[in-house]
Protein backbone atom coordinates (compact mmCIF):
# COMPACT_ATOMS: atom_id res chain seq x y z
CA UNK A 1 0.00 0.00 0.00
CA UNK A 2 1.15 3.98 -0.53
CA UNK A 3 2.88 5.97 1.89
CA UNK A 4 1.54 7.80 5.17
CA UNK A 5 -0.66 10.71 3.78
CA UNK A 6 -0.81 9.31 0.34
CA UNK A 7 -4.30 8.65 -0.58
CA UNK A 8 -4.21 4.96 -2.18
CA UNK A 9 -4.52 4.06 -5.36
CA UNK A 10 -7.97 2.61 -6.64
CA UNK A 11 -6.86 -1.19 -6.76
CA UNK A 12 -5.75 -0.68 -3.22
CA UNK A 13 -9.11 0.57 -1.92
CA UNK A 14 -10.88 -2.13 -3.62
CA UNK A 15 -8.84 -4.71 -2.00
CA UNK A 16 -9.27 -3.29 1.37
CA UNK A 17 -12.92 -3.07 0.88
CA UNK A 18 -13.11 -6.47 -0.26
CA UNK A 19 -10.99 -7.63 2.68
CA UNK A 20 -12.75 -5.89 5.14
CA UNK A 21 -16.32 -7.27 3.44
CA UNK A 22 -14.81 -11.03 3.91
CA UNK A 23 -14.32 -10.29 8.06
CA UNK A 24 -17.46 -8.95 8.42
CA UNK A 25 -19.34 -11.88 6.74
CA UNK A 26 -17.12 -14.12 8.81
CA UNK A 27 -18.73 -12.73 11.51
CA UNK A 28 -15.16 -11.27 13.12
CA UNK A 29 -15.35 -7.80 14.84
CA UNK A 30 -14.05 -5.62 12.31
CA UNK A 31 -11.07 -4.20 14.66
CA UNK A 32 -9.65 -7.87 14.73
CA UNK A 33 -9.91 -8.68 11.41
CA UNK A 34 -7.89 -5.60 10.50
CA UNK A 35 -5.36 -6.95 13.32
CA UNK A 36 -5.20 -9.92 11.52
CA UNK A 37 -4.94 -8.01 8.34
CA UNK A 38 -2.15 -6.03 10.14
CA UNK A 39 -0.29 -9.41 11.39
CA UNK A 40 -0.52 -10.62 7.77
CA UNK A 41 0.57 -7.72 6.19
CA UNK A 42 2.97 -7.66 3.46
CA UNK A 43 5.46 -4.93 3.38
CA UNK A 44 6.35 -2.14 6.37
CA UNK A 45 4.79 0.40 5.03
CA UNK A 46 1.22 -1.34 4.72
CA UNK A 47 2.04 -2.66 8.11
CA UNK A 48 2.12 0.90 9.60
CA UNK A 49 -1.07 1.99 7.79
CA UNK A 50 -2.99 -0.71 8.73
CA UNK A 51 -1.78 -0.38 12.86
CA UNK A 52 -2.88 3.14 12.24
CA UNK A 53 -6.45 2.50 11.39
CA UNK A 54 -6.24 -0.86 14.39
CA UNK A 55 -4.81 1.45 17.39
CA UNK A 56 -8.04 3.60 17.25
CA UNK A 57 -9.99 0.89 16.75
CA UNK A 58 -9.08 -1.18 19.48
CA UNK A 59 -10.17 1.82 21.71
CA UNK A 60 -13.57 1.80 20.60
CA UNK A 61 -13.24 4.51 17.18
CA UNK A 62 -15.39 3.50 14.34
CA UNK A 63 -13.81 2.37 11.27
CA UNK A 64 -14.94 5.75 9.08
CA UNK A 65 -13.04 7.89 11.83
CA UNK A 66 -9.89 5.69 11.88
CA UNK A 67 -10.15 5.28 8.15
CA UNK A 68 -10.47 9.01 8.02
CA UNK A 69 -7.66 10.07 10.58
CA UNK A 70 -4.87 8.23 8.02
CA UNK A 71 -4.90 10.82 5.51
CA UNK A 72 -4.68 7.84 2.80
CA UNK A 73 -8.53 7.36 2.02
CA UNK A 74 -10.69 9.17 -0.45
CA UNK A 75 -13.52 11.76 1.61
CA UNK A 76 -16.33 9.79 -0.74
CA UNK A 77 -14.99 6.22 0.72
CA UNK A 78 -14.96 7.28 4.63
CA UNK A 79 -18.42 8.58 4.14
CA UNK A 80 -20.37 5.81 2.61
CA UNK A 81 -18.62 3.80 5.57
CA UNK A 82 -19.90 5.77 7.88
CA UNK A 83 -23.69 5.59 6.76
CA UNK A 84 -23.35 2.07 6.21
CA UNK A 85 -21.97 1.88 9.86
CA UNK A 86 -25.06 4.06 10.76
CA UNK A 87 -27.40 2.28 8.85
CA UNK A 88 -26.11 -1.03 9.94
CA UNK A 89 -25.40 -2.23 6.14
CA UNK A 90 -21.54 -1.73 6.42
CA UNK A 91 -21.10 -5.39 4.55
CA UNK A 92 -23.40 -4.07 2.02
CA UNK A 93 -21.17 -0.96 1.08
CA UNK A 94 -18.10 -2.13 1.19
CA UNK A 95 -18.92 -5.06 -0.90
CA UNK A 96 -20.32 -2.08 -3.26
CA UNK A 97 -17.14 0.01 -2.86
CA UNK A 98 -14.96 -2.83 -3.81
CA UNK A 99 -16.51 -3.25 -6.90
CA UNK A 100 -16.47 1.03 -7.48
CA UNK A 101 -12.90 1.00 -7.13
CA UNK A 102 -12.06 -2.09 -9.09
CA UNK A 103 -14.28 -0.50 -11.71
CA UNK A 104 -12.45 3.07 -11.47
CA UNK A 105 -9.41 1.58 -11.74
CA UNK A 106 -10.35 -0.29 -14.62
CA UNK A 107 -11.52 2.69 -16.74
CA UNK A 108 -8.32 4.69 -15.28
CA UNK A 109 -6.21 2.03 -16.82
CA UNK A 110 -8.51 1.84 -20.17
CA UNK A 111 -7.98 5.70 -20.73
CA UNK A 112 -4.12 5.74 -20.60
CA UNK A 113 -3.93 2.96 -22.63
CA UNK A 114 -6.33 4.76 -24.75
CA UNK A 115 -4.19 7.82 -24.55
CA UNK A 116 -0.69 6.53 -24.51
CA UNK A 117 -0.95 4.50 -27.61
CA UNK A 118 -2.16 7.05 -30.14
CA UNK A 119 0.47 9.53 -28.61
CA UNK A 120 3.23 7.07 -28.74
CA UNK A 121 1.86 6.54 -32.59
CA UNK A 122 2.24 10.13 -33.06
CA UNK A 123 5.12 11.13 -31.94
CA UNK A 124 6.67 7.86 -34.20
CA UNK A 125 4.56 8.89 -36.92
CA UNK A 126 6.23 12.53 -36.55
CA UNK A 127 10.14 11.13 -36.32
CA UNK A 128 9.93 9.14 -38.94
CA UNK A 129 7.99 12.49 -41.33
CA UNK A 130 11.05 14.72 -39.60
CA UNK A 131 13.90 11.91 -40.80
CA UNK A 132 12.44 11.40 -44.06
CA UNK A 133 12.27 15.72 -44.85
CA UNK A 134 15.28 16.55 -43.14
CA UNK A 135 17.79 13.51 -43.46
CA UNK A 136 16.55 11.54 -46.63
CA UNK A 137 15.04 13.99 -49.47
CA UNK A 138 18.76 15.64 -49.27
CA UNK A 139 20.23 12.45 -50.77
CA UNK A 140 17.77 12.17 -53.36
CA UNK A 141 18.89 16.10 -54.40
CA UNK A 142 22.41 15.17 -54.54
CA UNK A 143 21.40 11.80 -56.89
CA UNK A 144 19.61 15.06 -58.96
CA UNK A 145 22.94 16.55 -58.92
CA UNK A 146 25.08 14.18 -59.79
CA UNK A 147 22.83 13.24 -63.05
CA UNK A 148 23.17 17.03 -64.02
CA UNK A 149 19.32 17.96 -62.92
CA UNK A 150 17.43 19.91 -61.01
CA UNK A 151 14.06 19.82 -59.00
CA UNK A 152 10.98 21.15 -60.22
CA UNK A 153 7.42 20.93 -58.94
CA UNK A 154 6.66 19.07 -55.38
CA UNK A 155 9.96 17.83 -55.68
CA UNK A 156 11.88 21.15 -55.37
CA UNK A 157 9.16 22.82 -52.55
CA UNK A 158 9.64 19.85 -50.67
CA UNK A 159 13.08 20.13 -50.89
CA UNK A 160 13.14 23.82 -49.74
CA UNK A 161 11.43 22.73 -46.49
CA UNK A 162 14.49 20.06 -45.92
CA UNK A 163 17.12 23.11 -46.75
CA UNK A 164 14.90 24.96 -43.79
CA UNK A 165 14.20 21.94 -41.48
CA UNK A 166 18.00 21.22 -40.85
CA UNK A 167 18.94 24.96 -40.84
CA UNK A 168 16.63 25.77 -38.14
CA UNK A 169 16.52 21.95 -36.53
CA UNK A 170 17.45 23.36 -33.08
CA UNK A 171 14.70 26.04 -32.95
CA UNK A 172 11.93 23.35 -34.17
CA UNK A 173 13.08 21.07 -31.67
CA UNK A 174 12.71 23.91 -29.02
CA UNK A 175 9.50 24.88 -30.04
CA UNK A 176 7.82 21.61 -29.96
CA UNK A 177 9.36 21.13 -26.44
CA UNK A 178 7.58 24.43 -25.62
CA UNK A 179 4.29 23.88 -27.36
CA UNK A 180 4.42 20.22 -25.52
CA UNK A 181 4.99 21.62 -21.67
CA UNK A 182 2.59 24.35 -22.01
CA UNK A 183 -0.68 22.00 -23.52
CA UNK A 184 0.91 19.61 -20.74
CA UNK A 185 0.39 22.86 -18.20
CA UNK A 186 -2.70 23.51 -19.38
CA UNK A 187 -4.12 20.26 -19.22
CA UNK A 188 -3.52 20.49 -15.24
CA UNK A 189 -4.82 23.73 -14.58
CA UNK A 190 -8.63 24.14 -13.81
CA UNK A 191 -9.22 25.61 -17.13
CA UNK A 192 -8.11 22.75 -19.06
CA UNK A 193 -9.48 19.64 -16.59
CA UNK A 194 -13.04 21.56 -17.03
CA UNK A 195 -12.33 21.17 -20.85
CA UNK A 196 -11.64 17.51 -20.76
CA UNK A 197 -14.57 17.09 -18.12
CA UNK A 198 -16.76 18.23 -20.87
CA UNK A 199 -16.27 15.46 -23.58
CA UNK A 200 -18.74 12.88 -24.16
CA UNK A 201 -16.32 10.08 -22.40
CA UNK A 202 -15.56 12.23 -19.46
CA UNK A 203 -19.59 12.67 -19.15
CA UNK A 204 -20.41 9.18 -19.62
CA UNK A 205 -17.75 8.62 -16.64
CA UNK A 206 -18.69 11.29 -14.37
CA UNK A 207 -23.07 9.72 -15.25
CA UNK A 208 -21.58 6.65 -14.16
CA UNK A 209 -20.42 7.55 -11.33
CA UNK A 210 -23.36 9.56 -10.01
CA UNK A 211 -25.72 6.38 -10.68
CA UNK A 212 -23.31 4.12 -8.41
CA UNK A 213 -23.50 6.91 -5.45
CA UNK A 214 -26.97 7.43 -6.16
CA UNK A 215 -26.97 3.55 -6.18
CA UNK A 216 -25.35 2.83 -2.44
CA UNK A 217 -27.01 6.04 -1.32
CA UNK A 218 -30.41 4.58 -1.76
CA UNK A 219 -29.48 1.28 -0.90
CA UNK A 220 -28.19 2.37 2.60
CA UNK A 221 -31.67 4.28 3.54
CA UNK A 222 -30.71 7.74 2.94
CA UNK A 223 -33.09 10.43 1.37
CA UNK A 224 -32.64 12.13 -2.14
CA UNK A 225 -31.28 15.03 -0.92
CA UNK A 226 -28.72 13.28 1.06
CA UNK A 227 -27.56 11.14 -2.19
CA UNK A 228 -27.54 14.19 -4.33
CA UNK A 229 -25.12 16.04 -2.04
CA UNK A 230 -22.66 12.50 -2.02
CA UNK A 231 -23.11 12.56 -5.85
CA UNK A 232 -22.24 16.04 -6.36
CA UNK A 233 -19.43 16.30 -4.00
CA UNK A 234 -18.25 12.52 -6.15
CA UNK A 235 -18.77 13.45 -9.63
CA UNK A 236 -16.56 16.58 -10.13
CA UNK A 237 -18.00 17.54 -13.61
CA UNK A 238 -19.06 21.10 -13.92
CA UNK A 239 -22.02 20.16 -16.40
CA UNK A 240 -23.08 17.36 -14.48
CA UNK A 241 -22.72 19.70 -11.31
CA UNK A 242 -25.23 21.97 -13.10
CA UNK A 243 -27.47 19.99 -14.11
CA UNK A 244 -28.09 17.75 -10.55
CA UNK A 245 -27.94 21.44 -9.12
CA UNK A 246 -31.41 21.79 -11.87
CA UNK A 247 -32.56 18.64 -10.05
CA UNK A 248 -32.56 19.64 -6.86
CA UNK A 249 -34.38 22.93 -8.09
CA UNK A 250 -36.84 20.65 -9.42
CA UNK A 251 -37.43 18.59 -6.13
CA UNK A 252 -37.74 21.97 -4.62
CA UNK A 253 -40.50 23.04 -6.98
CA UNK A 254 -42.26 20.03 -6.17
CA UNK A 255 -41.27 17.37 -8.80
CA UNK A 256 -40.91 13.95 -7.95
CA UNK A 257 -37.24 12.52 -7.94
CA UNK A 258 -37.95 10.64 -10.92
CA UNK A 259 -39.43 13.33 -12.45
CA UNK A 260 -36.81 16.05 -11.44
CA UNK A 261 -34.33 13.11 -12.99
CA UNK A 262 -35.64 13.12 -16.58
CA UNK A 263 -35.87 17.07 -16.42
CA UNK A 264 -32.70 17.44 -15.79
CA UNK A 265 -30.93 15.61 -17.98
CA UNK A 266 -28.77 13.98 -16.15
CA UNK A 267 -29.83 10.66 -17.87
CA UNK A 268 -30.08 9.99 -21.20
CA UNK A 269 -34.12 10.18 -22.87
CA UNK A 270 -32.75 5.92 -23.40
CA UNK A 271 -32.99 5.80 -19.35
CA UNK A 272 -36.35 7.74 -18.75
CA UNK A 273 -38.47 4.33 -18.95
CA UNK A 274 -36.12 2.71 -16.65
CA UNK A 275 -36.46 5.52 -13.97
CA UNK A 276 -40.29 5.73 -14.50
CA UNK A 277 -40.79 2.14 -13.65
CA UNK A 278 -38.02 2.73 -10.83
CA UNK A 279 -40.33 5.17 -9.21
CA UNK A 280 -43.31 3.08 -9.61
CA UNK A 281 -42.72 -0.19 -8.20
CA UNK A 282 -40.05 1.31 -5.71
CA UNK A 283 -36.83 0.04 -7.12
CA UNK A 284 -34.96 3.48 -7.67
CA UNK A 285 -32.17 1.68 -6.22
CA UNK A 286 -32.01 -1.18 -8.63
CA UNK A 287 -32.79 0.51 -11.50
CA UNK A 288 -29.03 3.10 -10.78
CA UNK A 289 -27.34 0.12 -10.54
CA UNK A 290 -28.40 -1.04 -13.87
CA UNK A 291 -28.13 2.49 -15.43
CA UNK A 292 -24.64 2.49 -13.86
CA UNK A 293 -23.80 -0.44 -15.58
CA UNK A 294 -24.92 0.58 -18.95
CA UNK A 295 -22.97 3.89 -18.70
CA UNK A 296 -19.89 1.92 -17.69
CA UNK A 297 -20.42 -0.41 -21.10
CA UNK A 298 -21.23 2.91 -23.02
CA UNK A 299 -17.26 3.90 -22.01
CA UNK A 300 -15.74 0.73 -22.41
CA UNK A 301 -17.22 1.11 -26.17
CA UNK A 302 -15.80 4.32 -26.13
CA UNK A 303 -12.42 3.53 -25.34
CA UNK A 304 -12.39 0.53 -27.97
CA UNK A 305 -13.70 2.70 -30.57
CA UNK A 306 -11.62 4.83 -30.14
CA UNK A 307 -8.47 3.21 -30.30
CA UNK A 308 -9.55 0.89 -33.38
CA UNK A 309 -10.07 4.10 -35.14
CA UNK A 310 -6.85 6.39 -34.25
CA UNK A 311 -4.47 3.84 -35.00
CA UNK A 312 -5.35 2.81 -38.67
CA UNK A 313 -6.41 6.60 -39.11
CA UNK A 314 -2.51 7.47 -38.22
CA UNK A 315 -0.91 4.73 -40.53
CA UNK A 316 -2.97 5.29 -43.17
CA UNK A 317 -1.35 8.75 -42.87
CA UNK A 318 1.73 7.91 -42.45
CA UNK A 319 1.90 5.60 -45.68
CA UNK A 320 0.45 8.17 -47.38
CA UNK A 321 2.63 10.91 -46.81
CA UNK A 322 5.90 8.78 -47.50
CA UNK A 323 4.66 7.65 -50.69
CA UNK A 324 3.52 11.21 -51.52
CA UNK A 325 7.28 11.92 -51.05
CA UNK A 326 8.70 8.88 -52.83
CA UNK A 327 6.58 9.74 -55.95
CA UNK A 328 7.47 12.93 -56.04
CA UNK A 329 11.08 12.30 -56.29
CA UNK A 330 11.36 8.49 -58.25
CA UNK A 331 8.87 9.19 -60.92
CA UNK A 332 11.48 12.28 -61.98
CA UNK A 333 14.15 10.24 -61.30
CA UNK A 334 13.05 7.05 -63.45
CA UNK A 335 12.37 9.34 -66.15
CA UNK A 336 15.79 10.80 -65.96
CA UNK A 337 17.31 6.94 -65.75
CA UNK A 338 15.54 5.88 -68.51
CA UNK A 339 16.48 9.04 -71.49
CA UNK A 340 20.22 8.34 -70.45
CA UNK A 341 20.01 4.89 -70.95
Amino acid sequence: MSKKNKVLSNAELSAFCQQITLIIKAGLPTYYGVSILCDDAPDEQTHRLLSQIYKPMELGSTLHSALSDTGCFPKYMINMIKLGEETGRLEEVLSSLSTYYQREDEIKSGIKSAVMYPLVLSVVMIAVIFIMIAKVLPVFSQIYTTLGSELTGTAAVLMKLSEYINHYMLIIITAVFLASLILFIFFNTNAGKNLLKRSRLSMSISTSRFANCMFLALSSGLDTDRGLDLAQALVSNPTLDTRIEECRKNISDGMTFSESLLHSGIFSKLYSSWIAIGSKTGAMDDVMMHICSAYEDDTDSRLSHFISVIEPAMVIVLCVFIGFILISFLLPLLGIISSIG
